[in-house]
């Protein structure tokens, strides 16, 4: 299935951020949407759970991209993270998503142990992960397309609209 509108008129907008000399690169545009937003956005390496391939975290004064160490598609789950940022994608408190699973413990203990928020667990959950893959599968498709000089990205454009 074609990626919607809203998830190319997203990928279009970062794309706009790019440098206009220069390479570009995931990590440029990431740099880029973090100016743009007037918000830092820091990446990092981490020991994540099993199946867990990179991590969203929002903190007061900036955001957090962690990515499993030794991924081979780190490049994938770092765009796939980028697309729940600029679609908006909040996920709901990690201590709300515990409390409709666990009985043990109180709520407040897991508020205290699990204090962050995780990415899409709501009820769109699943629409939310499926548009940040659409998200990183166009963004990389666009970006591998850029040539090294972002002066002919009308070209490119043109290109994918026309074959």
């Amino acid at each position: 299935m074609p990626a919607s509108r809203r998830v190319t008129r997203a990928v279009s907008a970062v794309l706009d951020l790019a440098p206009h000399h220069g390479e570009v690169s995931l990590t440029s545009l990431i740099q880029a949407v973090s100016e743009d937003r007037g918000r830092p956005i820091e990446l990092k390496m981490a020991e994540l759970p099993p199946g867990v391939c990179g991590q969203w975290r929002q903190y007061a004064d900036r955001d957090v991209f962690l990515i499993q160490r030794g991924l081979p598609a780190g490049d994938r789950t770092l765009a796939h993270e980028l697309g729940h940022l600029v679609l908006g994608h909040d996920g709901i408190p990690v201590a709300e998503a515990a409390r409709e699973r666990v009985e043990v413990a109180s709520s407040d203990l897991i508020g205290y142990m699990l204090n962050q928020r995780t990415g899409c667990m709501g009820p769109a959950g699943e629409d939310a992960e499926q548009e940040a893959e659409d998200f990183a599968a166009l963004l990389l498709y666009r970006l591998g397309r850029l040539p090294s000089d972002r002066s002919s990205i009308i070209q490119v454009r043109l290109g994918e609209a026309f074959g």
